[in-house]
């Protein structure tokens, strides 16, 4: 019983994905002083993770298609955030979010991120 116990413990930590949490912007946060694909650049998101997106609120964030991100647009099919500080389970595949104020988004306050699976559970 204590060799299956154990055993069970040892293969649910090595075998479990724990969906990771990122400030998006890091201590800059969401803000056009940086660059937000660079921010992203070399970090590995999966399906489930969470952007927190934290914000001076003259700088709203919006879930959007590709459209909207090339484009700097938000449709009626948009998600729109004004609060701030806003927690967002990425989505398998692509996810793209902008500012919905069309100068701040055109000068980088936008984010693309393709989303994997998660590692699989061996």
């Amino acid at each position: 019983m204590v060799f299956f116990m154990v055993f069970w413990l040892e293969y649910d930590v090595v075998h479990s994905y724990t969906p990771q949490h990122y400030i998006v912007g890091g201590e800059e946060g969401w803000d056009p002083v940086i660059t937000m694909q660079g921010w992203a650049q070399g970090k590995d998101f999966h399906a489930g993770d969470v952007l927190e997106f934290i914000y001076d609120q003259k700088f709203d964030v919006a879930i959007v298609d590709k459209e909207g991100h090339d484009t700097c647009t938000v449709s009626d099919k948009s998600i729109q955030f004004f609060d701030g500080d806003d927690n967002i389970t990425l989505a398998f595949g692509p996810n793209y979010f902008i500012c919905s104020f069309p100068d701040i988004c055109a000068i980088g306050l936008q984010l693309a991120i393709n989303a994997t699976a998660p590692p699989p559970s061996v």
